[in-house]
């Protein structure tokens, strides 16, 4: 594998861990959720499905920023991840049809199935096509397309699926669903400008994981009284690890500018 010529790709990689270990802490964040009373049955509150569904969202960061940065430990290790969590949930699925699940709860796991199949797909392209360049856009797109279907299913089609079922969506529901999509697409931007080696995308993708760094620590404020000190502190270490990749990106962009830009001393006049 031909990686591209990259000043900042060690702390470009920390950023995009940064970003998926953000997201990731929707796993705690949904197990913390007061009321909640995880099992094994056929429902949504079965323990291995809440806990498959809700990583799924790092994972896709995690291929998102490493084919842009295409760095070959990073990268390799989305690849395995992506395969890892696309077995679990094959394997959900087959013990929900064998069992017979809930038509809605099976439509969830193979819709993240999907999701993963497209994901893992452009991972393996950034990975395995010769020229690093066409790899690296290749990658990207692939992978960028299911990122966006996975956040336009989460914070969209599943919620609004699962209100209809009970009635129809509550007031003040869109609002809702359109911030939480809004947050989900700046945080798929940041995975992609963060690892991709240009100063001014770097740059840009800092901007943007510090905007929901921040907008997610605001909501931490006010989650002490509504959901209990248990969720907002998950919160706010979600806050914390996106907020951390915002110097991560800063220095990778600095990096990598300095080494393009020629040293005034070599340049003859």
């Amino acid at each position: 594998m031909n990686q591209l010529p990259d000043a900042g790709r060690r702390p470009a990689a920390l950023s995009i861990l940064a970003l998926a270990a953000g997201a990731w802490t929707a796993v705690p964040l949904r197990l913390v959720i007061p009321g909640t009373e995880l099992d094994l049955g056929f429902t949504l509150n079965n323990a291995v499905f809440v806990v498959e569904n809700a990583a799924t969202a790092g994972t896709v960061l995690l291929a998102l920023g490493s084919a842009a940065l295409r760095a070959r430990r990073l990268l390799i290790g989305a690849v395995v991840v992506v395969g890892v969590h696309l077995l679990l949930q094959v394997g959900t699925a087959v013990v929900q049809l064998v069992l017979g699940a809930r038509p809605d709860l099976l439509l969830g796991t193979l819709a993240e199935i999907f999701v993963l199949l497209v994901v893992g797909t452009g991972a393996l392209l950034a990975l395995l096509v010769p020229d690093p360049r066409s790899a690296r856009r290749a990658g990207v797109v692939v992978v960028l397309v299911g990122a966006v279907i996975h956040t336009l299913w989460t914070s969209v089609l599943l919620p609004v699926v699962s209100m209809l079922s009970f009635g129809g969506l509550p007031p003040g529901m869109i609002g809702s669903l359109l911030l939480s999509t809004a947050i989900g697409l700046l945080v798929v931007a940041a995975a992609v400008l963060c690892g991709w080696a240009a100063p001014t995308t770097r740059r840009i993708g800092a901007l943007l994981a510090a905007v929901v760094a921040v907008l997610g620590l605001l909501a931490a404020a006010g989650s002490f009284e509504m959901l209990g000190v248990g969720y907002a502190g998950v919160q706010i270490l979600q806050g914390v690890l996106t907020l951390a990749a915002v110097p991560c990106a800063v220095v990778a962009a600095r990096r990598l500018a300095v080494a393009v830009t020629p040293d005034p001393a070599t340049v003859k006049t």
